[in-house]
């Protein structure tokens, strides 16, 4: 689940909008906060994924619950981070 999402904030990090999906065009997103956004959730998300893999190892009888409640909670802020990158680029 963390290379997942890594992947999906990497592909938010790196995403320009080719051409204004309205007339008239919107003045340009400032891709450094989306960029700067997605890092600091991708580092969030890694953080997440090592800090539930240390704890699962030590905890076996609770490994499967552990780990798919840390999966919950990077799909869900791998979700927000990807919106609020794109929300916080165009303010």
């Amino acid at each position: 689940m963390t290379a997942l999402s890594l992947v999906a904030l990497g592909v938010v990090m790196t995403y320009r909008f080719a051409t204004p999906l309205v007339d008239p065009a919107p003045p340009t997103p400032d891709y450094g906060v989306q960029t700067l956004v997605a890092g600091v959730t991708m580092a969030a998300a890694v953080a997440g994924g090592l800090g539930a893999g240390v704890y699962a190892t030590k905890r076996e009888a609770a490994r499967g619950r552990i780990v798919g409640w840390t999966a919950a909670a990077m799909l869900t802020g791998t979700a927000l981070g990807a919106v609020l990158a794109f929300v916080l680029s165009t303010r």
